[in-house]
């Protein structure tokens, strides 16, 4: 084909053509009109930009509540990334402020609601310091390293912090950190340096318990004319074990005379006694049956 001949054809029929290109038009206008629009509501961090180096926000909502519009292809396959929420600090050096939260969301997407939409809080100077560590363990004993940990963050919170806390629930080998201060308050504000304490040993929980103490007896040609011993001791060891002891047996060093001795106690795996259990004895020889 001629490109002389190009013009003609595109002209030939026109106006059909170009009926049926605005028929094209009406009804995609139309179908996209006749989308739903749906609503969603996403809680997302609040960002702060704009503070200095050396500042640190005291008050601020961890999160924000946004409620947003749009299209449902739109909104049902937004990525909760997409939605940026912060407040601008820029100006503010130190004390407390009042701000408006932004939002920042994808084309296609109107912000109905912001909760709250303006917050209050204060900026203050950073703080450093060291904090001991805590490491729990409900029932067991662990061995942790590191035994102090650095902590940086709002001034005032510096201060008031007593101690990194971690609490080994599912006797993992990492424990997350949380400075808290002297009335068990956690400062999530902090941060700490390392944050995570790491578990090298563990040992079961030990309970003490005091329990009745019954002697074997003597053997036949040896008749105890004195005995001097203690009706009741003290043990240790797990408490599960110790739940189900409340008699324990001691075996005696019996032989004729005058005599003081340590006791053996027959313990359970696990269970010890506290101190020398002792005992004293005078024996004579038992007179034969008539």
């Amino acid at each position: 084909m001629r490109l002389s001949e190009i013009p003609r054809r595109l002209l030939h029929n026109w106006p059909i053509k170009l009926a049926a290109v605005l028929t094209a038009l009406v009804l995609w206008y139309q179908l996209r009109e006749v989308e739903p629009v749906v609503e969603r509501s996403l809680s997302r961090p609040l960002e702060v930009v704009g503070l200095g180096e050396d500042r640190a926000v005291v008050g601020l909502p961890a999160s924000v509540t946004v409620r947003f519009r749009g299209t449902a292809r739109i909104v049902e396959n937004l990525n909760p990334g997409a939605v940026v929420v912060f407040v601008d600090l820029s100006g503010v050096d130190e004390g407390p402020f009042s701000a408006q939260v932004q939002v920042q969301v994808p084309s296609g997407v109107r912000v109905v609601e912001v909760i709250p939409a303006k917050v209050e809080a204060r900026v203050e100077r950073l703080g450093a310091g060291v904090l001991p560590v805590e490491v729990f363990a409900p029932g067991s004993v662990v061995t942790f390293t590191p035994e102090s940990v650095g902590m940086r963050g709002p001034a005032s919170m510096v201060e008031r912090a007593r101690a990194a806390v971690g609490v080994d629930l599912n006797a993992e080998g990492a424990v997350r950190l949380v400075a808290f201060d002297d009335t068990g308050t956690p400062l999530p504000e902090l941060t700490l340096i390392p944050g995570i304490a790491r578990i090298h040993f563990r040992s079961p929980t030990l309970a003490r318990k005091e329990v009745e103490l019954a002697l074997l007896p003597a053997p036949r040609d040896l008749h105890p004319v004195h005995v001097e011993a203690p009706s009741r001791v003290t043990i240790v060891g797990p408490p599960a074990v110790l739940d189900q002891i409340s008699v324990v047996q001691a075996e005696v060093d019996w032989h004729l005379g005058e005599y003081t001795a340590p006791l053996r106690l027959l313990l359970p795996p696990d269970v010890d006694v506290i101190g020398v259990v002792l005992i004293k004895l005078k024996v004579e020889a038992a007179k034969p049956l008539e």
